[in-house]
């Protein structure tokens, strides 16, 4: 494939595209992901939730089921006539046979209550206009007054909140069909009113339409629903029938969002560009899906790779540059001590082992329990499960941060939490002063740091020296590109806590060594710290790395919101 013709097919990526009939009618490449209809039609369940990071296709998804489903004037046969479905037997003759009513939330992010409740109401009434509308003059007196109420939006809260029912049952009445009801990403209300801080009102009000609409509904069909997380215990889904709800823990449709390997080799072969396999893989590929099963899948994230391709294979945070990490930086910046130990082997490319996955992740508790932050941040895809364990009726996972993309959007996050109270001229200047030695602007911007963070945090004292340990480690992670960077390792006849191996001839190694003091007297603990790094010898791993040179050697002491930090130097 020449170059005129790569730049062709890249133009075809469908990317920021999630509406299934202009894929097709365009004639963009399509992952074809059809089977899933055969998957949800052949359930037993009457209404199914599948949730998955943002970006995996979950919009794509409800446009391809509605684009199926739906029967409508002029046929959509032809959208699927070169897909997998329609080599199933029964199939065929299934399209565009039934009344649909699809709705999506994924905009509704809202800062009050009352803006939230307006955006709601105008996507009902957009949907209303849109399957009520072309036969509106043949509704009964009553119907066209519940009709109209809703259109103008003189109808209450009650009323909007019986619109999935009201739209379900005259569409029943008028096809005499029952109706499908699809709904992407009904938790988004929910987290911005979470993070707004109008979170009840809003969970009173998608309770009663969720209720309504997907409960007891006798002109339902079935019902398919998406989002990031599942929030049973917070009300939202506990009044619905028993619904089929599948996580990431759970295989089924596994391989439905995110692209499979086999399915992104495909990719990278049609656009000629299979030699990027390995790196591709290792920017965007980890997450696994249906890990409390033996059977499980290796998914990609398809907007990362999707732009990944359309770039020439240029490697960035692609997926993660498109979202609000609000709730991510939120729990990053309130972390206690065990969270932030656990993060910063995180950030080391760790995992962590032996860790329980709350399926009902409850926002409310997000600061009350240990466990709610981890479930949340496997659920929004900040996380991913490898090794799974089953024991004393509970299920145990190993955790890690699925691939490159992540990390550095981890070690960004850790930089932006600190920056908001650090300007980033500053943080630059720390940086610049750590790695030549200016030992007197090293002991004033990190004071200047230590006072910013707990005063922002309001963290407990006995926490300072672990927050401290844990954002210089991420900060100094901005310096990936110049040095290799690692915490708490073995080396001489110790383990230091950080340790910084230059990958160019004319930067310096650099060696740190955190104390917790316990009064003012910290001159002499800090010089302690550089005693403990020549006794230990420390510089031992940096001569194992093939490292040369001038080591700066720091010992950093630190009592409530007094610091010392004293430099040093080696030679090996």
């Amino acid at each position: 494939m020449d170059l005129s013709d790569q730049a062709s097919q890249r133009e075809r990526l469908p990317i920021g595209k999630d509406d299934y009939k202009k894929v097709i009618d365009e004639n963009c490449i399509y992952i074809d992901k059809t089977l899933l209809i055969k998957e949800f039609w052949r359930s037993g369940s009457e209404v199914m939730l599948v949730t998955r990071p943002r970006r995996f296709g979950k919009s794509m998804t409800l446009s391809m089921l509605k684009c199926f489903f739906e029967k409508s004037e002029q046929s959509t046969a032809y959208l699927f006539e070169k897909s997998k479905i329609w080599q199933e037997d029964g199939f065929k003759e299934l399209q565009g046979t039934y009344p649909v009513i699809h709705l999506s939330f994924k905009e509704v992010e809202e800062t009050t209550w009352e803006s939230a409740y307006e955006q709601i109401t105008e996507l009902l009434v957009e949907e209303l206009e849109r399957v009520i509308t072309p036969f509106a003059n043949s509704l009964s007196p009553l119907h066209k007054r519940q009709y109209e109420a809703l259109l103008t939006q003189t109808a209450g809260p009650i009323q909007f909140g019986n619109s999935l029912k009201f739209m379900s049952k005259v569409l029943e009445l008028h096809f005499n069909k029952k109706v499908i009801i699809l709904i992407d990403e009904y938790d988004t209300p929910i987290t911005s009113a979470y993070l707004n801080k109008y979170y009840k009102k809003m969970v009173a009000f998608m309770k009663k339409l969720f209720s309504s609409g997907l409960k007891g509904n006798k002109h339902l069909h079935k019902g398919f629903m998406t989002g990031i997380v599942r929030t049973a215990k917070d009300g939202i889904l506990s009044g619905l029938n028993n619904p089929d709800i599948y996580t990431m823990l759970d295989a089924g449709y596994s391989d439905k969002f995110g692209f499979t390997e086999e399915e992104t080799d495909q990719l990278l072969r049609n656009m000629g560009y299979l030699d990027k396999k390995e790196e591709l893989k290792s920017w965007y590929n980890g997450y696994v899906i249906g890990s409390k099963q033996s059977l499980s899948s290796k998914i990609y994230n398809p907007w990362s790779v999707l732009n990944y391709v359309k770039n020439s294979c240029t490697p960035e945070t692609y997926w993660a540059n498109t979202g609000n990490t609000e709730l991510l930086e939120r729990i990053v910046a309130e972390a206690d001590e065990t969270m932030q130990r656990e993060l910063k082997i995180l950030i080391e490319g760790k995992c962590l082992e032996n860790k329980q996955i709350n399926q009902d992740v409850i926002l409310l508790d997000l600061d009350k329990s240990r466990q709610e932050p981890w479930s949340f941040l496997f659920f929004a895809g900040y996380l991913t499960a490898s090794e799974h364990v089953f024991q004393e009726d509970r299920h145990y996972y190993t955790l890690s941060i699925p691939n490159q993309e992540i990390a550095s959007l981890y070690k960004k996050l850790v930089i932006n939490v600190i920056g908001k109270n650090f300007s980033s001229e500053l943080l630059k200047r720390l940086l610049d002063a750590f790695i030549i030695g200016d030992i007197a602007i090293v002991n004033k911007l990190l004071e200047g740091f230590i006072n910013s963070l707990c005063s922002f945090h309001d963290l407990p004292q006995d926490d300072v020296e672990r927050s401290l340990h844990m954002f210089v480690l991420g900060l100094l992670a901005s310096l990936s590109e110049r040095y290799v960077i690692k915490s708490n390792l073995e080396s001489g006849s110790g383990r230091y806590d950080i340790a910084m191996y230059p990958k160019r001839n004319n930067d310096l190694a650099v060696v740190i060594e955190f104390k917790k003091g316990k009064d003012l007297k910290l001159e002499k603990l800090a010089d302690q710290a550089l005693k403990q790094i020549k006794a230990n010898k420390y510089e031992s791993s940096l001569k194992d790395f093939g490292y040369t040179g001038k080591v700066l050697c720091y010992g950093i002491a630190i009592f409530k919101k007094h610091l010392v930090a004293k430099m040093d130097s080696i030679n090996i």
